[in-house]
């Protein structure tokens, strides 16, 4: 089931987020060719972790957000080549960042361009299966715990747009998510056929994956740039939606000579 949203009138299907397993936004038609961008949230976020870039970037993207929560990673690869454009630029952050990733390494001829936050291209470990315990069990302690560990202590208006999102996409798509996280294959290993384009933006102050992991992902990656935010935690463009889109715009337009 897909939610289509367009940034001028909106409208939104009568089935709730949590029933979902996807969510679309597109933006509005245009004189000038935009440029096709996928937007991939974080695990318990949705489009709402997008909706101030998107804005900011106005006519220069047709901008898609998908909600996955398919039970596999390789299931979520397959969900979002079925519903891209034929070739795009791909963007995801955290969960959505290692989607973005597998989505790259498996059809690097569709992704033109990747922007990547806060994902981990290193084999999941033994906390993630106690994410998908703690979302089936306790989705309302997880999501607090989450909140405060995503975003800096005095970022209060982003840790409540966080808890309002994982609210609406509710703990038992959260879970299917984090188990889907944790059927990941380590990514690190083959960054090195990545020949596209690659933005990698941080957030200094990242809890849950440190700036450090970023720098070495981007070290990897044959033509990335790197970019880290001072006083930014784990979900940069939620925090940082102004700067976000700035970098963003600048690497589209200058994305042949970003090699890293």
């Amino acid at each position: 089931m897909v939610l289509s949203t367009r940034l001028a009138g909106i409208c939104r299907s009568p089935h709730p987020a949590q029933h979902r397993p996807e969510t679309c936004i597109r933006s509005t038609p245009m004189a000038a060719i935009p440029t096709p961008v996928v937007f991939i949230p974080a695990l318990l976020s949705d489009e709402a972790m997008y909706r101030e870039v998107i804005e900011q970037l106005g006519e220069t993207v047709e901008a898609q957000v998908m909600v996955l929560s398919e039970p596999t990673m390789q299931a979520n690869v397959e969900a979002v080549l079925a519903k891209a454009p034929p070739t795009f630029v791909l963007a995801g952050t955290s969960y959505g960042g290692s989607i973005a990733l597998e989505v790259a390494l498996a059809a690097p001829e569709r992704v033109s361009a990747l922007w990547l936050m806060g994902c981990n291209p290193a084999a999941p470990d033994a906390s993630v299966q106690e994410l998908v315990g703690g979302l089936e069990a306790m989705p309302d302690a997880v999501i607090d715990m989450l909140a405060g560990l995503a975003v800096p202590k005095e970022s209060t208006e982003a840790a409540e747009a966080f808890k309002a999102m994982a609210s609406r996409v509710g703990g038992k798509v959260g879970a299917a998510q984090a188990r889907a996280l944790g059927s990941r294959a380590e990514a690190t290993s083959r960054l090195g056929t990545l020949r596209m384009p690659v933005l990698v933006i941080w957030g200094e102050a990242d809890q849950i994956v440190p700036a450090s992991v970023g720098q070495a992902l981007a070290d990897a990656l044959p033509h990335a740039h790197f970019h880290v935010l001072p006083n930014c935690g784990h979900l940069p463009t939620l925090e940082e939606p102004a700067e976000c889109a700035e970098l963003f715009v600048e690497f589209l337009e200058d994305d042949a000579d970003y090699a890293h």
